[in-house]
């Protein structure tokens, strides 16, 4: 049997501008996915990228899809010639004569699932989040009760760049308790701002510039399945309360409400470790990089040397040197700006005979007076979580950069 998967091509862009930049850097982050994203992390929540060339006038064609409308389908690349050249994120005019090829990483598109088993119902539904940073750090000369990403919220709704604060905090996310998680997540649902992104079948729907009010999203996510299945007389009925609990247990790698924590073997646990790397916070990290000299600057600048030295490495680096503790800082910065993909899509009882899971795997959920929903998850990057009104299969897509020019989303600028 074949598998068709999706992909997608990710160019690096300049910082400042935002434009696709011809120095890429694929090598460089290939490199520290694998020596120190990979080693924090399961294999399974991992999605590796290969590195792969492109000639450059195809990515001035290509780049101009980010400046057309959301989900614009194109058809052919002829389609991408007919449009106008200012709509490229690689202006012609900044690619120097001597460039003829740029590299991209190339990896899976985590928003579609493949058919592996005999029969799905509806689309694959895929919930993209930030679960920023997970714990509670102390600054000195800075007493408030709010974690770093309240404080960075407040800020931006003083400055205008956001209109709202949401009620979303990390520290709820990452607390293992059932109802604070929910909360976390329903409030980035009612305001996405940038941390919260729903796709189906590929197709955003709602994020921070085009939000869904709930009943909305209810139809947009569940109006295309057909809601045949039915336990006695009671059809099953589900929505995206259905999903919150579905992402509570999938994020916290927990079975059932019942035993509700937050695992050691979940995805948040192990981002959150890697997080807890760091442990100096943002204003020490201010503090120590103005007072460098030249020459660890330099070192610190050097963007092969983290990834040289490997997670391992990073770990055993001294603590009472500045050096080493902003090294630690930065490889932090990109675990506490990562991403989690988490796609699901639903499938008839009558497929979930033909699986071979084993009791460990099923999660069970409420629906209704007598219904039960059934999750299977299988821990493994192909594995799926399933239920009778869901065949959920769980894809996530664990770290994207930002910046792919600098090493992770944070620089040492």
């Amino acid at each position: 049997m074949f598998f068709f998967f999706r992909i997608v091509w990710r160019f690096a862009k300049a910082r400042k501008s935002g434009l696709v930049t011809v120095k890429a850097k694929s090598e460089l982050v290939n490199e520290y996915m694998e020596k120190i994203v990979s080693p924090c992390l399961s294999p399974n929540y991992l999605v590796n990228p290969k590195i792969i060339e492109m000639k450059v006038n195809d990515v001035h064609q290509l780049v101009k899809i980010p400046s057309l409308p959301p989900n614009k389908k194109i058809e052919s690349f002829e389609e991408l010639l007919q449009l106008p050249e200012n709509l490229s994120f690689l202006p012609l005019v900044s690619i120097p004569k001597n460039v003829t090829r740029i590299s991209a990483l190339e990896m899976l598109d985590a928003t579609r699932i493949p058919k592996e088993l005999p029969e799905y119902v509806g689309p694959t539904i895929t919930v993209e989040i930030k679960p920023k940073q997970g714990f509670f750090q102390t600054h000195p000369t800075i007493n408030v009760p709010f974690c770093n990403n309240c404080i960075l919220q407040m800020e931006k709704c003083q400055s205008d760049t956001f209109k709202q604060m949401y009620d979303f905090c990390p520290l709820q996310l990452f607390s293992g308790d059932f109802g604070r998680m929910r909360h976390a997540l329903q409030s980035l649902i009612h305001i996405p701002h940038r941390n919260l992104r729903l796709f189906v079948d590929g197709n955003l729907i709602h994020y921070d510039e085009k939000t869904l009010e709930w009943g909305e999203l209810n139809r947009a996510l569940f109006d295309r399945m057909e809601q045949k299945l039915q336990e006695g007389d009671e059809p099953l009925k589900f929505g995206i309360d259905d999903i919150l609990d579905a992402l509570c247990l999938i994020i916290s790698g927990s079975v059932s409400f019942e035993s509700f924590a937050l695992q050691p073997h979940s995805v948040l646990a192990q981002i959150l470790k890697a997080q807890q790397i760091d442990s100096i916070g943002i204003v020490r990290a201010h503090c120590m990089l103005k007072q460098l000299a030249d020459k660890q600057l330099n070192k610190l600048r050097d963007k092969t040397r983290i990834a040289k030295i490997g997670l391992q490495g990073v770990l055993a680096l001294p603590e009472d040197d500045p050096l080493s503790e902003l090294i630690k800082y930065f490889v932090a910065a990109t675990m506490k700006d990562c991403s989690v993909m988490v796609s699901l899509r639903r499938i008839p009882d009558s497929s979930i005979d033909s699986t071979k899971l084993h009791g460990n795997d099923i999660i069970a959920m409420p629906n209704g007076k007598n219904a039960k929903k059934i999750f299977f998850l299988r821990n493994s990057l192909q594995g799926w979580i399933e239920m009778t009104i869901f065949k959920v299969e769980i894809r996530i897509r664990l770290i994207h950069f930002q910046i792919l020019s600098d090493i992770g989303p944070k620089s040492s600028k």
